[in-house]
């Protein structure tokens, strides 16, 4: 079992673990540039910032036709069986994001002066707005160009444009505009210049692989095709989009920008505890994949639940750190300013970590072919966000924000882990809920702990952590299987990690 895992993770090691280390770096990026922006500007211009932002990713969002999804698929597909018609395919779906991403850009020019009286954010966000609208029509194009490379089986775009040069070139120019300017108005004009530098390098990069060609011509039967496939997945996307920043856009509706930017120091912080776990989906997703098509659902049983146990052993000092100690980093990462929303932080850490100790079921139901019911969980989820922001905001503010966000993932991961636990697919076993049990106690014992010390929160956390490590060991967490796989995995991958392996040995059971 462990050897047919990991021969399966060794077909996918190369461009998975790249694909890996990628969203990692972009993660780190992007919380980089929004820390450096609250704490140099301040609560108030860093909340029209996001709203700014919130906007223009709904516009991309509708713009990009649910082609981030659906054009990798319609390229592999026409790969295989209609390979004299992929690139023709390639160039009109460039030319139809082309043409809605310049009506996006428009749509935002004629509406950005309007949209403050309904979510806040005054004349900045409106002049934020105006600048990030250049971008639109630069970033939707590079996305397709880097899903299409996706489609043609290849990682290299993906990775080293998408998930590292985009990030760091954006970072760079945000510091430069920091230190140089000193106004928020540059972070939008470097996020466009980003885009306007990275797109002609991953055109010319794609047309050497002869991935793109001219002539661009258009073809109204293959334009049916691509939308026809791709608009139900435009619908997922904005179901998702309403999961996630439902809470931004009503808070500055109904508590102005200052309240936004507050609560925006709070979410991209928790925002960082489900990164293990869309991290490991790149790997999850090819094996996955197989273990269903050769109908071995016994082994993507056992491979969900190995996949999930790890995330949370990663995931855990995070969360601790965020849910015990949310004064602190908040301090540490964003200035005295951002204290007060220590408890948004906590709630919503909180939520995140229950998304990751249910492990990847969405993409589970998507790989054995129930992609309707990852839908119907998103929905629910999507619905009581909606509800609930509407009830809380006015009376709890932030708090009731971060609760409404935090119940629609519990209920949407609640559905979909019932959906699977049907189908004979849980995380749950004796060994499982003895990390979590241990988990749990080790929170708690932080909890009463607490400090408003940077330096001591940090060395807490760090003692906490090693005393979870130490006590899920001794617990007999792991199984022989675990060791077998990391033997495994240090041989595909070149590790020592004879170490480990030893470690566990004395405890596995």
């Amino acid at each position: 079992m462990g050897e047919e895992i990991v021969d399966e993770l060794g077909k996918a090691a190369r461009g998975g673990v790249l694909a890996l280390v990628g969203l990692l770096i972009s993660a780190v990026f992007g919380f980089l540039v929004r820390a450096m922006i609250g704490r140099v500007f301040g609560p108030g211009e860093y909340g029209s910032y996001n709203l700014a932002l919130t906007v223009f990713t709904i516009t991309l969002v509708v713009a990009m036709l649910g082609f981030p999804s659906g054009l990798q698929r319609q390229v592999a597909y026409f790969l295989h069986r209609e390979r004299e018609k992929v690139h023709e395919l390639v160039n009109t779906a460039l030319l139809l994001v082309l043409a809605t991403s310049l009506l996006g850009t428009i749509v935002l020019e004629l509406t950005r002066n309007y949209l403050p009286a309904y979510i806040g954010g005054g004349e900045l966000m409106s002049n934020l707005l105006g600048f990030l609208a250049l971008a639109l029509p630069l970033v939707a194009l590079f996305t397709t160009l880097v899903v299409t490379s996706q489609g043609f089986g290849r990682v290299r775009e993906f990775v080293l444009y998408s998930k590292i040069g985009f990030p760091a070139l954006y970072f760079t120019l945000v510091l430069i505009a920091v230190l140089l300017f000193k106004s928020i108005l540059y972070v939008p004009v470097a996020y466009a210049l980003t885009a306007a530098v990275m797109l002609p390098l991953l055109g010319r990069d794609l047309k050497r692989a002869g991935i793109i060609r001219p002539p661009f011509r258009f073809s109204p039967g293959l334009a049916k095709v691509l939308v026809a496939f791709s608009l139900p997945l435009m619908t997922s996307s904005i179901v998702y989009f309403i999961l996630n920043w439902t809470d931004t856009l009503m808070l500055g509706h109904y508590l102005g920008d200052r309240v936004v930017g507050l609560y925006n120091a709070a979410g991209p912080l928790a925002r960082f505890i489900p990164v293990f776990l869309a991290s490991f989906t790149v790997l999850y997703n090819p094996i996955a994949t197989g273990f269903f098509a050769r109908g071995d659902m016994e082994g993507l049983g056992k491979f969900y639940v190995i996949i999930t146990k790890w995330v949370v052993l990663l995931t855990f000092p995070l969360f601790l750190l965020l849910v015990a100690y949310p004064a602190p980093v908040l301090k540490l990462l964003f200035g005295e300013k951002y204290v007060e929303a220590w408890k948004p932080l906590m709630i919503l850490s909180a939520g995140f970590m229950f998304h990751s100790i249910v492990g990847p079921n969405g993409l589970t139901l998507i790989t054995m072919g129930k992609p309707t019911e990852n839908m119907k969980g998103d929905l629910l989820g999507a619905t009581l966000n909606v509800l609930l922001n509407y009830l809380l905001i006015p009376a709890y503010g932030m708090v009731g924000a971060a609760i409404a966000t935090a119940s629609s993932y519990f209920l949407a991961n609640v559905y979909k882990s019932l959906r699977l636990a049907s189908m004979g697919i849980s995380p749950i076993n004796g060994r499982y809920m003895r990390i979590l049990l241990i988990g749990t106690t080790v929170t708690v014992a932080a909890l009463l702990l607490r400090t408003e010390s940077v330096i001591l929160a940090l060395l807490l956390a760090v003692a906490e952590s090693l005393a979870f490590y130490a006590a899920v060991l001794v617990g007999g967490a792991f199984e022989r299987e675990d060791i077998e796989l990391i033997r495994l995995a240090g041989r595909k991958f070149g590790l020592n990690l004879g170490g480990l392996e030893r470690l566990l040995s004395r405890f596995a059971r």
